[in-house]
């Protein structure tokens, strides 16, 4: 069946063929398509909604209903309930749907499928590295991107901790997306009159060590290699951090490419999805029973209390022992790629019969 979907051609007005495992040489212009003996095009969702980042009155002019297939890529983390609703307005009636982000408290459609669409992009926006050497003069490397709750919280963990000498910090306000302009009440009250040090870019932090000369919003999809290698551990505060919605996004991804160990501050049940795709976390080493607690400022704060007992320990040592396990899930990401792409092409061809 996969041997099939290497064989189609389809119209695509953007990059998003290439989400349901196209290559760029099976994309072709509209009238080409529409002559193929089955016609698909790829398109994003929300396009017809001029209140939606996606919107483009270009592409309300294509003739989709004229196609046999029409595939729809959304690559943030929409409701599925609102996505499909909205494909319903189209008058499509023959539709595939690829998700990037899960509702957990939706149920399945056969209709929809997922692929975290951020993290295999991270792969090829960056190639491997073996780098993992044995002397590294910081303990973590902590870089907050947009403003979000959580991320709040870990800088003023941080300031109250006395931990932002041991490692490199950033919390810049570079980045757009940030939903928040200053600390909610139920995480300003735990620290008092303390004052969130934002932005703050840490003394620790090289500017060499950058992945660019010019920082802007589009350092979050590069590797930090140099910082990495730096640092002995990481301290990923995810896309979202609360309620329900799973969305595995790039940050993750750098760790398990670059052989990090990691502390996550993100939704509950985080890491047990990641245990479930086959990776391995590490919970013989720290107390990953955060990832259960559904209580977020609890939660975030036994994530915290295992960043503090880690800055105690021999971490060169620690990682050297975890080095077989880290080796893992970096073959396990790129695996995991291939299994995920493997399955949207098999999910477009089942529904061409």
């Amino acid at each position: 069946m996969k041997d099939l979907h290497a064989t189609l051609k389809v119209f695509s007005p953007g990059y998003q063929a290439t989400e349901w495992g196209f290559g760029y040489n099976q994309i072709v212009d509209l009238d080409t398509a529409l002559a193929q003996p089955t016609s698909i095009a790829v398109m994003p969702v929300f396009y017809s909604l001029p209140n939606k980042h996606e919107y483009n009155l270009e592409f309300t002019q294509i003739p989709l209903d004229q196609f046999d297939l029409v595939l729809f890529t959304d690559i943030e983390w929409h409701s599925k309930r609102e996505l499909v609703a909205w494909i319903e307005t189209t008058g499509i009636t023959n539709w595939l749907l690829h998700t990037a982000g899960v509702w957990l408290d939706e149920p399945a459609h056969p209709r929809v499928i997922y692929r975290p669409a951020w993290s295999f992009n991270l792969l090829r926006w960056n190639p491997p590295r073996l780098d993992f050497p044995l002397e590294r003069p910081f303990a973590f490397e902590c870089l907050l991107g947009a403003r979000r709750e959580h991320r709040d919280f870990v800088m003023l963990s941080l300031q109250q901790s006395n931990l932002l000498d041991c490692g490199i910090v950033t919390y810049r306000d570079l980045f757009v997306g940030h939903w928040i302009d200053q600390t909610p009440k139920r995480v300003a009250d735990l620290f008092g009159d303390r004052k969130l040090m934002y932005p703050y870019i840490s003394p620790n932090l090289n500017p060499s060590w950058e992945v660019k000369e010019n920082m802007d919003n589009s350092v979050s999809g590069l590797v930090p290699w140099e910082i990495y290698n730096r640092t002995w551990f990481s301290v990923v505060c995810e896309t979202l951090g609360k309620d329900c919605v799973l969305l595995a996004a790039e940050k993750m991804a750098k760790c398990l490419q670059a052989r990090r160990m990691f502390v996550v501050l993100g939704i509950q049940g985080f890491l047990q999805h990641y245990r479930d795709w086959g990776f391995e976390t590490f919970g013989d080493v720290i107390d990953e029973s955060y990832d259960a607690e559904p209580d977020d400022i609890v939660r975030w704060s036994k994530a915290f209390e295992q960043v503090k007992w880690l800055c105690e320990q021999d971490l060169s040592a620690l990682l050297q022992k975890l080095k077989p396990r880290l080796d893992h899930n970096h073959n396990r990401l790129y695996e995991f790629e291939r299994e995920k792409t493997q399955q949207l092409q098999m999910f477009v061809v089942d529904h061409l019969k």
